[in-house]
C-alpha cells in the first residue's frame, strides 16, 4: 500500500442535447464539495468539461445557457461555419449563445484550469486514419483546446470535418462520439492517471458499465430527450435527472475513496 491520494476522474459521455444531464451530476457533485481532478469529455461531453474546467463558467451560468437554448440554434451554428466570413455576422444571431460562448473557449487552454480541475481530457475521431485521437493536458498533440473541444462535438452531417494538425501531420477530425463515447480507459491511463472514476453516460443508446470498487457508474432517465431535439423543459428535466442519479449512496462510496483511497480500491 502507498500514500497516493485517490485522483477522482469525472467521464462525460456523448449524447447531443442529452448531455445536459451532465450538468446536473457537477451541480450535484460540487454542491456536495467533492473533488474532481479530471474531467473527460466526448462529444457533448466535452462542451460541459470545456467550458467548465477550461473556460471556468459557473454550474449557474451553464444552466442559464441551458434555459435558452434550442436546436435551432445549433443548426443556425452549423449553417454559419458554412458560409464565407462576411455572411456570419449576419447568421450568428440566429444560433443564441453559441457564438459568443465559442469567443469564450478560443482563449482557454489545456494547461490553465478552473474549479479545482488539474486536467482535462476531450477525444476528437480522427477519420484519416480512422481512429480515436486523445488529446490531454500534459499531452494535447499540439492541438489547441478550442479546436478539440469543437472538433469532438461536430456532429456528422451537420457540421464538416475540420483538418487539425495533430503531432505534426494534418488529420480530419470529427465527432470523438463516433469511436470513443464514454472513454473511461482514457481518463485512467497517463497522463491524466485518474485513481477513481464516475461516467456519466448520456448515450441514447449502448451497452452500460458495471460499478466496481473503483468505478462508479451513472445513466441518467431521459426518454423526454432526443439526442438533437429537446424543448426548454426537457433540457431542464435532463439536469434534474443527472442530479438524480447522485445519489446518497453514491455520495457515500465516494467518501470512502476520500478517505482511505488506497484501501477502497484492493
Amino acid at each position: 500500500m502507498t500514500d497516493e491520494r485517490c485522483r477522482i476522474g469525472l467521464v462525460l459521455s456523448a449524447g447531443g442535447l442529452r448531455g445536459a444531464a451532465h450538468l446536473g451530476v457537477v451541480r450535484r457533485l460540487a454542491a456536495e464539495g467533492v473533488s474532481v481532478d479530471v474531467m473527460v469529455g466526448v462529444s457533448a461531453g466535452a462542451v460541459i468539461a470545456g467550458y467548465y474546467a477550461a473556460v471556468g463558467l459557473t454550474i449557474d451560468e451553464m444552466l442559464a445557457d441551458a434555459t435558452v437554448f434550442k436546436g435551432r440554434h445549433l443548426v443556425a451554428h452549423s449553417f454559419a461555419v458554412r458560409v464565407p466570413t462576411w455572411c456570419r455576422p449576419l447568421v450568428n444571431p440566429f444560433a443564441g449563445v453559441i457564438p459568443s460562448r465559442l469567443g469564450q473557449l478560443e482563449a482557454s487552454r489545456f494547461d490553465r484550469l478552473h474549479h479545482g480541475v488539474s486536467a482535462i481530457g476531450v477525444v476528437c475521431h480522427d477519420l484519416t486514419h480512422d481512429c480515436p485521437r486523445y488529446l490531454a493536458t500534459g499531452d494535447d498533440g499540439g492541438v489547441r483546446l478550442y479546436d478539440a473541444v469543437a472538433t469532438s462535438a461536430a456532429v456528422p452531417d451537420m457540421f464538416a470535418a475540420q483538418p487539425i494538425r495533430y503531432r505534426g501531420e494534418v488529420s480530419e477530425f470529427t465527432d470523438g462520439g463516433v469511436s470513443d463515447a464514454l472513454p473511461v480507459g482514457f481518463a485512467e491511463a497517463a497522463p491524466l492517471a485518474a485513481t477513481h472514476i464516475i461516467a456519466s453516460d448520456c448515450r441514447s443508446r449502448g451497452e452500460g458499465l458495471e460499478d466496481t470498487e473503483r468505478l462508479i457508474y451513472l445513466r441518467p432517465s431521459l426518454e423526454d430527450t432526443r439526442t438533437l431535439k429537446a424543448p426548454k423543459e426537457s433540457l431542464l428535466k435532463a439536469v434534474e435527472a443527472g442530479e438524480a442519479t447522485v445519489t446518497d449512496d453514491v455520495l457515500a462510496r465516494i467518501r470512502a475513496w476520500e478517505r482511505a483511497p488506497e484501501a477502497a480500491g484492493r
